[in-house]
């Protein structure tokens, strides 16, 4: 029988954000530096305690009990992303969410933040953002930081027992930020197991994951006749990567099924050391395979069914007090399948809980077919992400706000840094309800009209169930507008067969290689359509960013792989 309640949705996001806070206290840690933290040998609620932010030029924070870290972040960040219909708006994720993030990232891998920081160049689209800086590539990042954040993509799905609903939302979310099939199946991997603990009311076992990893095969036919993923994402992640995508596939799984194999012979055992036993046996204690896609996922998944018939907490305990492991992220993958089938939320403090059970309650109601609200982003024409880090934070009217999302109040006095600029650390209360530690200048700039979501800049009525300030609810009038700018930029329209020809017409010009005479054609064909300025835009851009894509400079250094 389907479990699909808004109670096993709330708790599943509760529980995700639990793990998340309690492992956060554990991670990166040794046995001296936890009892720096939390003064003590061990954790076993969550807690107040003390981190080292922003590195050795950083401060010196205090978190509050509940605090979570990017895992938690960059979920609640999907969820904004979905809208009220249950579309994944990928642009906003993209271009507003992943850019704005890194002023107020906590605890977030290099890999994730290299791919947000690429993502603020206009010229980088969702589906372009092949990077390589610092000596990572794009399409060696194969950490669980997309793994962690799709979540929500379940929560809002309409038909759980048919991957082929969501796994395109999915894959569309990872690849923002991840390029190696590791991480791209680690999420694939999570999601299912998490959609089958959510159809069936009971914890997803060894047979489901076996199945999960069966299910890869569906993702190249879905990817290929996408016109974004199939037509330029995938030819150029085979150019780059020097092989083809059906033959990482293949490998992915072979891995996956070796690892769903070892974990299983620890399946029956309860014990705190048979746990550290079996994530030593994965490599999730050696600092090459510790943030691994779909190890992570495998391990949360292992714990979850281990402890299927438990209180969550007794299972995210045990995660986070396995020093050296990636503690956070497998206690938030686990948070969310156990949370499932819990009768009850989290009993210690999680910060923004409020806020968290409105998403899942709006997001409860897109699953269910309802009216639900959309978060209005900025007007993505007019929209500029910060060029750096502190520039996100600035003044509106002389009240501070978070560029592309929402106006903020202070929670705490600045901290600064031992390095000598203008940057400090403040924490801040968003008027949707989420808290953020960030990092902005002494002096913030003054933000421009463009640089805030559309229903601020409208003064349009606020959505506050609970009182807690949460979505804008745009006018017809302002949807339809909405809905025009993501066309214009998408290249997409309302009719299947508008869709259709642009995505023949761009797919068609770039197996011809750009040739010019073709592209003209099809600019004049386009001409001839209804909207065909708006139509011929989205073309023109589509093919130059599969343009660039192709031809942008590479540099030769290898990497590996991180969240």
């Amino acid at each position: 029988m389907s479990k699909n309640t808004l109670s096993s949705i709330r708790n599943s996001a509760l529980w995700a954000a639990y793990g998340d806070a309690l492992g956060f206290i554990t991670e990166l840690a040794d046995s001296k530096s936890l009892q720096w933290r939390v003064k003590a040998p061990r954790v076993t609620q969550t807690v107040s305690w003390r981190r080292m932010i922003g590195g050795k030029f950083g401060v010196e924070a205090t978190l509050h009990a509940g605090c979570y870290s990017d895992d938690t972040q960059l979920r609640i960040a999907t969820c904004r992303a979905i809208r009220g219909d249950g579309r994944f708006d990928v642009e906003a994720f993209a271009k507003v969410e992943l850019p704005v993030w890194l002023a107020y990232a906590l605890g977030a891998g290099r890999g994730t933040k290299l791919a947000a920081a690429s993502l603020r160049s206009p010229d980088v689209a969702w589906f372009s953002n092949f990077f390589e800086k610092s000596k990572s590539r794009y399409i060696d990042c194969g950490g669980n930081g997309a793994a962690m954040r799709i979540q929500p993509h379940i929560w809002a799905a309409k038909e759980r027992s048919k991957p082929k609903s969501y796994i395109l939302d999915v894959i569309r979310n990872a690849v923002c930020t991840h390029g190696h099939e590791r991480g791209i199946f680690g999420a694939v991997f999570h999601a299912i197991c998490l959609a089958n603990t959510m159809e069936t009311g009971k914890v997803a076992g060894p047979e489901i994951w076996k199945e999960a990893v069966d299910s890869f095969r569906i993702v190249l036919p879905l990817i290929r006749p996408d016109s974004n993923l199939g037509a330029i994402w995938l030819s150029v992640w085979e150019e780059r990567s020097e092989r083809s995508f059906e033959s990482a596939v293949e490998k992915v799984r072979d891995e996956c099924l070796r690892d769903i194999e070892i974990a299983s012979q620890f399946a029956s055992e309860r014990s705190d050391s048979s746990y550290a036993r079996m994530v030593e046996a994965l490599g999730g204690l050696t600092e090459d395979e510790r943030g691994s896609g779909t190890r992570s996922a495998i391990i949360a998944s292992a714990l979850s069914w281990i402890h299927r018939s438990d209180y969550p907490a007794t299972a995210l305990v045990k995660a986070a007090n396995l020093l050296g492991s990636d503690s956070d992220t497998i206690a938030t993958m686990a948070g969310a399948i156990l949370g499932v089938v819990s009768n009850e939320p989290p009993r210690g403090p999680v910060l923004d809980a409020d806020y968290i059970e409105l998403e899942a309650s709006r997001l409860h109601r897109i699953s269910e077919g309802q009216q639900a609200e959309s978060f209005v982003y900025p007007d993505l024409f007019a929209w500029h992400a910060p060029r750096t880090q502190l520039d996100a934070i600035g003044r509106v009217n002389g009240s501070f706000a978070l560029a592309g999302l929402a106006k903020a109040t202070e929670l705490g006095p600045p901290l600064k840094g031992i390095k000598k600029d203008d940057s400090i650390w403040q924490w801040l209360r968003l008027e949707i309800g989420q808290s953020v530690f960030a990092k902005r200048r002494e002096n913030p700039r003054s933000l421009l009209e463009g640089d805030l979501p559309l229903s601020q800049n409208l003064d349009l009525d606020h959505y506050c169930p609970k009182s807690v300030p949460a979505y804008k609810t745009p006018g017809r009038e302002i949807a339809e507008q909405r809905n025009l700018l993501e066309d214009r930029i998408t290249g997409s329209h309302n009719h299947d067969t508008d869709l259709a020809s642009i995505d023949i017409l761009t797919s068609e010009a770039i197996r011809q290689g750009f040739d010019e005479k073709l592209i003209g054609k099809h600019l004049l064909l386009l001409a001839q359509q209804p909207d065909g300025i708006e139509r011929a835009i989205g073309y023109v851009s589509i093919i130059l960013k599969a343009r660039k894509a192709r031809h942008s400079p590479r540099e030769t250094s290898r990497s590996t792989t991180h969240r």
